[in-house]
């Protein structure tokens, strides 16, 4: 297409014509010239004056963020339960058929509950309105302004009513033609500064409440320019659900010694990144093609994300901003999460097909999805895409690029460093280039392109600070600059053991990689759908320029050749995450029947009692293995005496195999909640894992794993109050029977493999271990390191290993007395579940005893 857009063109018309551009417009014209781009996208003007419009969508976004949880079927809270519907009607729930209101009908109800002037009867309970008051009031005010409009299942203005008599008809605001960065390109002279707004930022502890009060009052690149902002473009962009994006990033000016200094963003050589001031903000709007009935296709904006760099990084503040109907307002998401705080993930229905009516949800990802993504940015910033690599636009074919670049791409460096807004560079050519940023070269360009997909798309979580590399997920694979061109064929899935990441012939099928983004999501059992947290995958150029990737592994013509079949939008799959935690004062245990003496816990569970000798044991410390060594960490010299040397640290020669200052002790109840509970539980017994989160998006949302922390050990152990009955408190009786048989939870097929035949009644694995300590059939042994620890808990206060009622026949391996055996396992696996109540009833005060990766909280260098 041409170099200029709408206004691609000013001509002057004679001395007083009506259409004599503005000075305004000869300086727009002189200072930023008309954008080159290979397409543009029709967008609405951002003029910022209307009133906030909403529409339905909104309301039930909000509402339903708010209150799904206790009210929305099958949930029945306070005798209230409402269907995520417009209209209500009868719902078949449980089996049961009934009649449930749906929004029309629930609307007076919902807002007089959330407006009400009484705490007694205002929702949501205290504990979690403290934490937002100022959300759930505006979902109060939104549901107000929705009545007064009619309930309409379509857009409403929030303004209050008509405020002057409308002259004629009104004109609507026309899409014009921009791009990803607009439709002008800002010369040298152009670019100013806002220092007002640069000290605002600087002292906010919260985002502002309006995406106008940021640096974005505007989405002219000329005005935004005046004040310092700049648009950018990235080589490698991440895929979200085919949605376009425009970026801004704005560096703030420095006072020092009384005078105002530009700063930069400066390129470290020696790392290869780039340094970004405190302070400087990134903005991201994701925009949705809409086909319009005359045929067009429009960009609706959707939603403006914002970063403000800080260090470190968990410091930088973040959030995004939503647009509401008429593409003029847009105001920061506070969608409460369960717990009150902010924010959730939010999903709303748009007609992204005006001539066909299609309907399809945009969802916004919540605060955690951000975290999880943004923990693992390379430079450690919180900062993704705004990297040396990403900025440098390649020319067709460079570093795999598959698309012809406009030259304002292919001049974004020169223009950045002409501004100011780069440094520790004087030319492109400085900077890394992809072809050669491993230690090899690649072998073909199927393997560039694919590497170039996975810098804008995997990299964040494939890294060490990433996602991907911590303990729980335990996912060694890189995915950065030129790592994948010495890859290993031979590397084998940490997911599934018989399968290779890729197949050394290039089989597709047998290629765990090409799986991870292939597979449709019920296909992928426990594991996630690749990229992560992007609804409506597999991306079609993902397929492509993977598959080829990995077909070349059999030969160069055979990618040449292959083409994946893909669909031109795959279904929307999202499930809600929110693992917070309401902190109240009452505490609902998850067997409300807990104390029914027939359907809940049994006698025999009800009279375990902790006796002393065992309390005093688990409060032992035995060692069972040893620290896993960091950098970070000086372990002590030690001689241990011979009498507390065990067989598993010693050598056939008798030398120590590591040395004892590297021994790891720690309780029984540490070692057994580590070791047994927290793949679900999470080190911080918060119920917040990958595990947890994939058993709750395959149970559909319907199955989350307890928040044992906050819930039975919340406030300090006062929710055990709940357990005191006749003046004995049956806390610890309640855990070991629910970990033992009292859990009902039916868990998905997805996650059977990973929970093991147990589930969610752990102790029974436990208790299978002691079982160990006597069967002839599989024997533990001095030999091994937790020999010692099961040893001491499982016989406490049981039967002696001598004992004859625990014989077993030497023919057949089976014991002689069963029923005596089977009492012994029970009373083994009790003592494990009170030495896991007593760690975790202290760890609820906070004194957490360190696991065998921290190290540094012990031994610190």
């Amino acid at each position: 297409m041409g170099a200029s857009l709408f206004f691609s063109a000013l001509v002057l018309q004679g001395c007083g014509s009506r259409n004599q551009p503005s000075s305004d417009d000869l300086l727009r014209a002189k200072f930023c010239k008309p954008m080159a781009a290979s397409k543009e996208l029709e967008e609405i003007p951002f003029t910022g004056e209307a009133d906030l419009r909403l529409s339905f969508q909104n309301i039930r976004a909000g509402v339903n963020s708010a209150c799904m949880r206790c009210h929305m079927i099958p949930a029945k809270n306070g005798g209230f339960s409402y269907v995520d519907q417009y209209r209500g009607g009868e719902i078949v729930v449980n089996g049961v058929t009934g009649s449930y209101p749906g929004f029309f009908e629930a609307a007076e109800k919902m807002r007089d509950a959330i407006l009400s002037a009484d705490p007694k009867k205002r929702m949501p309970p205290e504990e979690i309105l403290q934490k937002n008051p100022e959300a759930f009031l505006e979902i109060g005010k939104q549901l107000e302004a929705w009545i007064k409009a009619g309930k309409i299942d379509g857009s409403f203005e929030m303004g209050g009513g008509v405020t002057s008599i409308p002259m004629g008809k009104p004109r609507p605001i026309k899409p014009h033609a921009s791009t990803e960065l607009g439709d002008c390109v800002p010369n040298k002279e152009a670019i100013g500064f806002d220092y007002q707004k640069d000290r605002e930022f600087e002292s906010f502890s919260n985002l502002p409440k309006s995406l106008t009060d940021t640096d974005i009052f505007s989405l002219d690149p000329y005005r935004l320019a005046r004040r310092g902002t700049i648009a950018y473009n990235v080589e490698y962009p991440l895929w979200a659900d085919n949605a376009n994006k425009g970026r801004w990033v704005h560096v703030p000016m420095k006072m020092e010694a009384g005078e105002l200094k530009r700063q930069s963003i400066f390129y470290d050589s020696a790392k290869m990144q780039f340094n970004v001031p405190e302070n400087t903000r990134f903005y991201k709007t994701f925009y949705r093609a809409i086909n319009l009935p005359n045929g067009k296709i429009r960009m609706r904006r959707m939603e403006t994300r914002i970063i403000v760099t800080r260090t470190s990084w968990e410091k930088a503040l973040f959030g995004t901003y939503q647009w509401d109907e008429n593409e003029q307002v847009a105001t920061l998401v506070e969608t409460p999460y369960r717990d009150g705080t902010p924010w959730k993930d939010l999903v709303l229905d748009i007609n992204i097909d005006e001539i066909k009516n299609k309907i399809r949800p945009y969802a916004i990802p919540g605060k955690q999805r951000c975290i999880d993504c943004h923990m693992g940015s390379p430079a450690g910033n919180f900062i993704l895409g705004f990297d040396p690599l990403q900025i440098n636009k390649r020319v067709l074919g460079g570093a795999g690029r598959l698309e012809i670049p406009a030259s304002n791409d292919l001049d974004q460096v020169d223009r950045f460093l002409s501004y100011g807004l780069i440094s520790g560079i004087t030319s492109p050519d400085q900077l890394p280039v992809l072809e050669n940023s491993g230690t090899i070269k690649p072998r073909n360009l199927h393997e560039v392109r694919a590497q170039g997909y996975m810098i804008g798309n995997c990299w964040h979580c494939h890294n060490p600070q990433g996602l991907a590399f911590t303990k729980e997920n335990g996912i060694k694979l890189a995915m950065g600059p030129g790592d994948i061109y010495a890859f290993n064929t031979q590397q084998k899935s940490v997911e599934i053991a018989t399968r290779r990441l890729v197949h050394q012939n290039g089989e597709l099928d047998s290629s765990q990689i090409w799986r991870k983004i292939f597979d449709p999501p019920a296909a992928q059992g426990m594991m996630s759908q690749m990229p992560m947290n992007t609804p409506g995958s597999p991306d079609c150029k993902a397929l492509t320029l993977i598959g080829k990737w990995i077909r070349s592994f059999e030969s160069e013509a055979a990618a040449d050749l292959w083409q994946p079949t893909c669909k031109k939008e795959n279904a929307f799959l999202w499930i809600d995450t929110d693992f917070t935690w309401v902190k109240s004062e009452k505490f609902t245990p998850r067997r409300e029947d807990w104390d029914d003496p027939k359907n809940g816990m049994s006698e025999k569970y009800r009279q375990l009692e902790l006796l002393p000798e065992l309390e005093a044991a688990i409060q032992q410390k035995f060692a069972v293995g040893y620290w896993l060594k960091k950098s970070t960490c000086k372990f002590p010299v030690v001689s241990l005496p011979t009498e507390e040397q065990r067989p598993w640290m010693l050598k056939p020669d008798g030398q120590p195999k590591k040395p004892f200052g590297e021994v790891y002790y720690t309780t029984p109840g540490s070692f057994f909640f580590r070791n047994t509970c927290m793949k679900c539980h999470g080190p911080n017994a918060d119920g917040n894992t990958s595990l947890a989160k994939g058993i709750l998006n395959w149970s559909g949302g319907s199955v989350r794993v307890a928040n044992l922390i906050e819930g039975l050990f919340g406030n300090k152990n006062a929710n055990m109050q709940v357990f005191q009955k006749e003046g004995k408190n049956l806390a610890g009786n309640y855990l070991i029977w629910m970990a033992m048989e009292g859990t009902r939870v039916k868990f998905p097929p997805e996650v059977a493999s990973t929970m093991g035949k147990h589930g969610g009644q752990m102790l029974n694995g436990i208790r299978e271990k002691c079982i160990n300590q006597i069967s002839p059939e599989k024997p533990s042994s001095p030999v091994f390191y937790e020999h010692e620890i099961f040893n001491k808990v499982c016989f406490l206060n049981n039967l002696s290993p001598s004992d004859p009622s625990l014989a077993y026949d030497g023919n057949t391996n089976k014991p002689l007395y069963p029923e005596k055996v089977e009492e012994w396992a029970d009373r083994a696996a009790w003592n494990a579940g009170w030495a896991i109540f007593e760690f975790l009833k202290t760890a609820s005060n906070g004194t957490w005893l360190p696991g065998n990766d921290q190290c540094e909280i012990v031994y610190p260098k």
